[in-house]
């Protein structure tokens, strides 16, 4: 998987006090076309702190473009901001 770390919109459902799980996101492929996938399967949910900053990474697995891709959404908590980490 590569590196990306693109910010993007997402669709995401709260539950009480558990975390966030993500249900759909938008982002902007290489040629600047507005790309949507549904959050087929979620693999797993790391917590991770990079210099201090907590952060939900999660791996998840969609159909997009007809073609099943692994990819992984990071949650940065303090900003309340989602990226598409790596697809």
């Amino acid at each position: 998987m590569k590196i990306l770390a693109e910010p993007i919109d997402a669709i995401v459902k709260f539950k009480g006090k558990e975390k966030p799980i993500p249900y759909k996101f938008r982002y902007s492929d290489a040629y600047g076309r507005l790309q949507e996938v549904r959050v087929d399967r979620i693999l797993f949910c790391d917590e991770i702190k990079i210099a201090g900053i907590r952060a939900l990474v999660y791996r998840c697995q969609s159909i997009v473009n007809g073609v099943e891709k692994l990819y992984e959404l990071k949650y940065i908590v303090p900003e309340c901001r989602w990226e598409l980490y790596k697809m």
